[in-house]
């Protein structure tokens, strides 16, 4: 049975002697948009670094499906570095970004009048991750963002 694109299974997390979650558990399905709200201290941001993966859970299990990637935005507003909310979340759309930038570096690599000698296997690795990044959905990525 597939419940939930993002499963917290039977979670628990403690600070010292706070506890933050016994045993939780949740789901997040496909389509789904969810709010998390309660008071500071409570475990929203716990909550959101499990999904990550920058912190795992004292006990339980967290799952995320495979075609799922996972995007996000520091509290810390000063780390966006200059960049618009659309950009900042295309730079945080986690692997779909990498293979953008791939795209971009070799890109420029292409251009480059001194490396007229590797323009074929330039090519051809550019060729491979093209089709990756179209396989992520890429291009549709920004509209997205917007």
């Amino acid at each position: 049975m597939h419940v939930g694109v993002i499963r917290l299974d039977a979670i628990s997390h403690q600070y010292g002697s706070q506890i933050l979650f016994l045993d939780a558990s949740a789901a997040i399905n496909r389509g789904e948009k969810i709010g998390l709200v309660g008071p500071n201290g409570a475990g929203k941001s716990t909550i959101f670094r499990m999904i990550t993966g920058s912190e795992p859970p004292d006990d339980g299990q967290v799952s995320i499906d495979r075609d799922v990637t996972i995007g996000h935005f520091s509290q810390n507003v000063g780390e966006m570095q200059g960049r618009t909310v659309v950009e900042e979340t295309l730079f945080g759309a986690g692997h779909v970004a990498e293979v953008a930038a791939d795209l971009h570096r070799l890109e420029a690599a292409m251009a480059d009048p001194e490396r007229g000698d590797e323009l074929e296997a330039i090519l051809e690795q550019y060729g491979e991750v093209q089709a990756r990044f179209q396989e992520l959905d890429g291009y549709g990525l920004e509209a997205r963002a917007r």
